[in-house]
């Protein structure tokens, strides 16, 4: 059997993702936590797709 070759290295990418929100967020107090996590995820695409479902699901309830 061939061994493939990896391009990409996804447990290094997520250690590189943590240390980066780590050394962002360390001195922030528990709300300068939480402001910035909700900041990071509201700006995100996966957050938009939120706003964007509970919109509509707001609109079909109103029915």
């Amino acid at each position: 059997m061939k061994k493939k070759v990896k391009n990409f290295d996804c447990i290094e990418m997520k250690r590189h993702i943590q240390e980066e929100i780590y050394e962002e967020t360390r001195n922030m107090s528990r709300e300068e936590y939480l402001t910035y996590i909700k900041k990071q995820v509201d700006e995100s695409y996966f957050g938009q797709l939120l706003k964007k479902h509970a919109i509509l699901y707001s609109c079909d309830k109103n029915k």
